[in-house]
């Protein structure tokens, strides 16, 4: 285990010396790298591959209903050739492969880059499509402020457990702060509200207490944990996946739930999940709940900052060649061959040219969704696995970040935007009135008296099923930040603060970043068959393992793969 990361050592060679690197000329251009014969990769440095990419402090805004507006979208590029299979892929060329490793692993958000961390006494490679490494927990910084563009934070572990042995060595706990949840803030009808129940009768005033009951029950004795570690709580997995969400929450609250209960947990369940109660198994929305009891870890730049931290320490590892990096952000993987004694993989560089590269084991980390069109051979080396894939379902959502350039006065860290008493109650409603449900303190990790700015994170969930195909073309920027800009003056208001006071609205989109658990997605064998190796030579690390969008899961999936692979 390496040592600990020192907080002193971290801010001498964190965010700012990432941005001294990024933004230095010399190292604008594209390392130009011996692969095959007469083939050169080009690919992304590695000091640029950081998760975390500051930005100028004035940018490029268009404004729209009296909003300054970055006049793009970030995030996923759904451009031809953006993202692979897209566009028909040319088969690539087996006869002699470029290059060899021990462990070639494809996809370089959490889940990749944790499995390269736990492997990375090995020799391995880790590939990612994106010119950044992190996935949908990449951020920016701008005036030296770190947000994130995605997932905002994390559990604080169990003491002395595998994950809090691995924050300590990673260096987490020198800047990360705990929200306890004790400062509970809800909006409605223009006001912050803490009191949950303010109005509500004796009988919903007894319900509460019911569901407060029962969510202390699952955090402390029967935490229904997935993956779950032994027949117990499988079983109670299994128990609980035999309904929604909503109707264990109303069997709970002996079908009396309090109206403003019933509309934070539907809007937690759409900022959380990507779906409302009514579509996710109880199951998962029990594992959320009662693991929020024991805190949440920020990093400063959200859970971009902890792909940071893992992305420093694999940047660090001596290697043996220089001009052959094992980080390759901006490599493509199109195509997955298995062989007798390996794998092949085939990937596409900067330039479009495609290499190829031989490996005893391959982790596949990226969304399952892909992996048909990566192995065309995978409904009759696995038909299971292939028959399983469909049922790992996504939804699409948007991250909006509000860059001020005053300081936000109000304390809070997460504050859930349930609007009025016409909060849209399922996914059918939502596409018809498509809300902002959350605004997480985008510096609430950050410890510096001195900040002059601020940022206002907003996650806005897109749950209805063909909602993804609403955010495909540039031009649904225009469409999605009218519908933002109300919204947002509705919060600045909220918050003190003035349309003078925006100096960029930055719009991320992700449109498959979000598996989510169905009820019966954990009564059969899915999760076993998505989970399992093939011929022991290709391995599978990710949430959609388990349909379970948690950084948890990332990180356990690859621990997991790494204990199992043979050596």
């Amino acid at each position: 285990m390496t040592a600990p990361v020192q907080r002193r050592d971290f801010l001498r060679t964190g965010f700012a010396a990432v941005g001294a690197i990024m933004l230095a000329p010399s190292n604008r251009r594209l390392w130009n790298l011996p692969g095959g014969v007469g083939n050169h990769p080009q690919w992304i440095p590695v000091p640029q591959s950081c998760p975390i990419l500051p930005i100028p402090s004035v940018t490029a805004t268009t404004m729209i209903d009296g909003l300054p507006f970055a006049p793009t979208w970030f995030g996923d590029s759904f451009a031809s050739g953006g993202l692979p299979f897209h566009v028909p892929e040319s088969p690539p060329q087996w006869a002699q492969l470029d290059e060899h490793c021990a462990v070639a692993i494809i996809g370089g958000g959490l889940s990749g880059l944790a499995t390269a961390h736990a492997l990375r006494d090995k020799d391995w490679m880790l590939f990612d499509l994106r010119t950044r490494f992190g996935g949908n927990s990449m951020g920016e910084s701008w005036n030296r402020l770190p947000y994130s563009q995605g997932s905002a934070y994390f559990m604080v572990p169990d003491k002395g457990s595998e994950f809090d042995r691995l924050y300590d060595s990673l260096g987490v706990y020198a800047t990360a702060q705990v929200d306890t949840g004790s400062g509970f803030r809800f909006e409605f009808a223009g006001q912050l509200f803490d009191d949950i129940c303010k109005d509500c009768t004796q009988e919903e005033v007894a319900a509460l207490q019911r569901y407060g009951a029962a969510v202390a029950d699952y955090a402390n004795n029967n935490y229904p944990d997935i993956p779950w570690t032994d027949d117990t709580t499988r079983e109670l997995v299994r128990q609980l996946d035999t309904q929604t969400f909503h109707e264990s929450v109303d069997a709970t609250c002996g079908g009396i739930t309090p109206p403003m209960l019933a509309r934070a947990l539907e809007a937690y369940c759409f900022s959380s999940f990507g779906v409302g109660w009514d579509e996710l198994s109880a199951a998962a929305g029990w594992n959320f709940i009662a693991a929020e009891e024991s805190g949440r870890l920020v990093m400063p730049g959200g859970n971009a900052g902890l792909a940071t931290l893992f992305w420093k320490e694999l940047a660090g590892i001596p290697w043996k060649s220089a001009q052959s990096p094992r980080l390759r952000a901006g490599c493509i993987v199109t195509n997955i061959r298995m062989e007798a004694r390996g794998v092949s993989i085939a990937w596409r560089d900067l330039a479009g040219k495609t290499h190829t590269l031989g490996a005893k084991q391959v982790v596949y980390a990226g969304s399952k969704h892909i992996l048909p069109h990566m192995m065309p051979e995978l409904s009759t080396l696995d038909p299971e696995k292939f028959e399983a894939i469909p049922q790992v379902h996504t939804v699409a959502y948007l991250v909006v970040n509000v860059l001020l350039t005053q300081r936000v006065h109000e304390k809070f860290y997460d504050i859930f935007a349930i609007h009025d008493d016409q909060f849209p109650m399922g996914d059918a409603a939502f596409e018809s009135d498509r809300r902002i449900t959350d605004a997480v303190n985008g510096t609430f990790a950050i410890a510096s008296p001195h900040i002059s700015g601020d940022v206002l994170t907003l996650y806005w969930p897109l749950p209805w099923h063909t909602a993804r195909f609403t955010i495909v073309y540039d031009q649904s920027l225009q469409t999605y930040a009218t519908l933002a800009a109300p919204q947002i003056r509705r919060l600045l208001k909220l918050l003190g603060v003035t349309d003078s006071d925006v100096a960029s609205i930055r719009m991320t989109r992700w449109g498959h970043a979000m598996p989510y658990a169905r009820p019966g997605t954990y009564f059969g064998d899915l999760c076993d068959v998505l989970r399992r190796p093939m011929n022991e030579r290709i391995w599978f690390a990710n949430q959609d393992n388990w349909l379970l969008p948690a950084v948890e899961t990332c990180l356990s999936e690859a621990s997991w793969v790494a204990k199992n692979m043979p050596r």
